[in-house]
């Protein structure tokens, strides 16, 4: 199935994917590298603040790679429930951000150490994501994405995906989503859940009916 995108969307991702290689592959002889991941931490927390989860679905150099490179390698499998559990996706950032803590205590006030912690932190992550991308669908891993569940909590009210009546719940929106996530299980609530939202509108450009839109 052909997917209808926005436009500029799949540029700007496969312009970001070269941050992976430069921080993960350039970071082992300029540790440095990883201070890229700090500013796009601060980046998408900004963004977050008025576009939600918007970083996950343009912007993001891991997210993107397994988007538009590991798709063409993975069994695309339907996503477990287990990742849909909201405990599940806390579990696992409490695990990612205990593992960063202790490298950053590691590095003290080194600030090559400092940087080497967050580059560990994407190898980590990336490797994890890979593992179970190529199993699963490509982008399983941003269901439970660390950066991503602090985006989805600052953006709970903001810029949501609403769900109209014209919606026939012919459930094409679920399949067009990078992360599976169900538009049309929200209409009677009326929005879907900022954390289950990369807002990448696909749903949006592809919905028959055109009863998705974002709010404002």
């Amino acid at each position: 199935m052909r997917i209808k995108e926005r436009k500029y969307r799949k540029l700007s991702q496969l312009i970001l994917i070269v941050l992976l290689p430069t921080v993960i592959i350039g970071g082992y002889f300029y540790p440095y590298l990883g201070f890229i991941v700090v500013a796009l931490i601060v980046f998408f927390l900004i963004l977050a603040a008025f576009r939600g989860r918007f970083y996950c679905g343009w912007f993001c150099p891991m997210g993107s790679f397994h988007e538009r490179v590991l798709a063409s390698f993975t069994f695309k499998r339907e996503i477990p429930q287990l990742f849909r559990k909201s405990w599940f996706r806390w579990l696992v950032f409490v695990v990612m951000m205990a593992l960063l803590t202790s490298r950053l205590i590691q590095a003290g006030t080194n600030p090559e150490k400092i940087a080497d912690a967050f580059r560990f932190m994407w190898i980590v992550s990336t490797s994890i994501a890979i593992g179970i991308g190529v199993i699963f669908k490509p982008r399983i891993w941003c269901r439970v994405c660390p950066m991503a569940s602090m985006q989805g909590l600052i953006s709970k009210n903001t810029y949501l995906l609403k769900v109209g009546n014209d919606c026939k719940e012919c459930k094409l929106c679920q399949k067009v989503c990078p992360i599976s996530s169900a538009p049309f299980a929200s209409k009677k609530k009326g929005y879907l859940n900022s954390e289950e939202c990369m807002r990448c509108f696909n749903c949006v450009e592809n919905c028959p009916q055109k009863a998705v839109t974002f709010s404002k």
